[in-house]
């Protein structure tokens, strides 16, 4: 772990940041990064995780060039009185690379950005605030600073007296400090996104500022607002043609209304590890099922904090046949069936919002990204999860058991993944071994010892090489020897089953 404080008072939070972000349910933004509010000795602090960079990247973050975490924070001390308060950055390796980093700050109280000025035409004191803004711009570039990234949601700003406004600028990982001459300091206003009289307005001031006729500053920061947009607007033409439609955004309230058509169904014992995290991923449902078989841990104290939960006791018929009977307590007919130790996330929640739910023969796919130990997996599976109780249901197997795809089905896979903790402590694959094996090998038989070998050493073979977790070191090596000992365990009671029948 490599890290920074601004305050050492600070040192244990940034230590401990990875479990307490994880932690965290006040999230501010989720996106390609992730901003939260964190609490720590009664300050709130704005915390951003960055996400996880490629491969490529990985190696110059490391060796080449400081993250984005540490550019942020070194950054921020440079402009102090530009930015919220830096508290300091965290970086955590992975096999020697770069993996997670966060970047922390005071959480700043502002009024609003300067993207509700340039939305909004009747805006109090519109004109005002933005000659004010071009007073704080002017006052950044003679210190020689240039945001890269000077866009609308990157502008802070809160009114301290009557008529008098502060500013803040975020997200200041793109920046370069150098002196600017007077064409590089009016195009750094291109990427505002502004319609021509509200950029006409900030540049009269400007241009005073700078000593320069007003009409040419218009012109070249018009001219540079133009080519600014110009390329976006190609720039999203192309990709249109190169990479999927993303699903469109929508607000929290839409995404209620239409999720809550379905019912989430869980079948749950003994799994106070994970529930909470499950549960929290829920929130937005209205109707969460928990159906318990013979819990003895405090999952369902835990449970029983959720107001959209409701508990039923029953008994395990097998995975299939249990999961059936969970869905008949559902109000829903559509029904979205999870582990207690799977999260959604936001992403696929706004991509769930769009789904059909007229056609009942719609069955819906979802990508899940298994984590063993804390660590990503490179096993993700495509497993299907919602779908209509009227019109299909889970198979009656023991184990392993499937949604039952009718021939007039029509198969909707969903793009966005959702997180599946499947081993969070070592233990676990012994426990779930031995239940899993029960089950799998109940009733059945296999007669020749070879084909317990075989299984075994494939099963390894398959998880280690095939899915490519060779590359996840131990944690790679020890996902293929559970995967065998599953399998070993699974032939070797078939076997047993057929010597004592003979």
């Amino acid at each position: 772990m490599k890290y920074e404080v601004f305050d050492d008072n600070c040192i244990d939070f940034i230590k401990n940041i990875r479990i307490i972000f994880r932690k965290s349910t006040d999230c501010l933004y989720t996106g390609r990064n992730k901003l939260k509010i964190l609490t720590y000795d009664n300050e709130d602090i704005v915390v951003k995780s960055f996400k996880i960079p490629h491969f490529i990247n990985k190696i110059a973050y490391t060796f080449l060039r400081d993250s984005k975490a540490e550019r942020s924070y070194r950054n921020s001390l440079a402009i102090l009185e530009f930015v919220p308060k830096p508290m300091g950055y965290a970086e955590f390796k992975s096999y020697g690379l770069l993996h997670d980093s966060y970047f922390m700050c005071e959480k700043y109280e502002y009024d609003f950005t300067i993207r509700e000025l340039l939305k909004k035409e009747d805006f109090p004191n519109k004109v005002s605030i933005f000659k004010q803004f071009a007073t704080f711009t002017y006052v950044l570039h003679n210190k020689g600073v240039e945001h890269l990234d000077y866009s609308p949601g990157n502008i802070l700003i809160k009114k301290i007296a009557a008529n008098k406004y502060e500013f803040k600028i975020v997200d200041v990982n793109r920046m370069t400090f150098r002196v600017m001459g007077n064409i590089d300091r009016l195009e750094n206003f291109s990427k505002l996104w502004a319609n021509d009289e509200d950029l006409k307005v900030i540049i009269q001031t400007y241009a005073s500022l700078i000593g320069m006729p007003e009409e040419e500053a218009i012109r070249i920061v018009l001219d540079a607002s133009q080519r600014h947009k110009n390329k976006k607007n190609f720039k999203n033409k192309i990709l249109k043609y190169v990479r999927k439609k993303r699903v469109s955004g929508k607000r929290i309230e839409d995404i209620k209304e239409a999720v809550n058509r379905m019912s989430v169904v869980i079948m749950v014992k003994n799994a106070e590890g994970t529930i909470e995290e499950c549960l929290e991923s829920l929130l937005i449902f209205d109707e969460v099922i928990l159906y318990f078989n013979n819990s003895t841990d405090n999952t369902r104290e835990i449970a029983e904090k959720y107001k959209n939960v409701t508990i039923i006791n029953g008994d395990f018929l097998g995975f299939g046949k249990t999961k059936n009977m969970a869905a008949t307590y559902s109000s829903n007919d559509w029904i979205l069936s999870l582990d207690s130790d799977e999260i959604l996330n936001k992403a696929l929640l706004n991509e769930m919002a769009q789904m059909n739910f007229d056609d009942i023969k719609n069955i819906y796919k979802l990508k899940r990204d298994n984590y063993f130990l804390g660590h990503k997996t490179q096993e993700s599976d495509v497993i299907v999860r919602i779908y209509n109780r009227t019109f299909t249901q889970f198979n009656d197997n023991n184990v392993h058991e499937k949604v039952i795809i009718p021939v007039n089905a029509e198969i909707v896979k969903l793009k966005n993944s959702f997180t599946h903790l499947n081993i969070t402590d070592i233990n676990q694959t012994l426990t779930k071994m031995i239940q899993y094996t029960d089950l799998s090998s109940e009733h059945e038989k296999t007669c020749f010892f070879a084909i317990v070998i075989a299984k075994s050493v494939f099963a390894f073979f398959k998880i280690y090489v095939l899915k490519g977790n060779i590359l996840k070191g131990w944690v790679g090596f020890t996902l293929g020897v559970n995967a065998a000992n599953r399998r070993y365990y699974k032939y070797i009671k078939q076997y047993i089953n057929c010597k004592n029948v003979k």
